[in-house]
């Protein structure tokens, strides 16, 4: 009974560093493309 708990606390921390990674590259995403985009186009802010 121990073991399926920690199994299940195990997989819910693998799911949520998961969606930390991926929200984390969304940002990282978000930030090269609007540094791409004022370097293409520097006279708009």
């Amino acid at each position: 009974m121990n073991a399926t708990n920690l199994l299940t606390v195990s997989s819910l921390i693998e799911i949520e560093t998961s969606l930390g990674y991926l929200l984390g590259v969304l940002i990282a995403l978000f930030v090269f493309a609007y540094l791409i985009y004022t370097l293409v186009k520097p006279e708009k802010f």
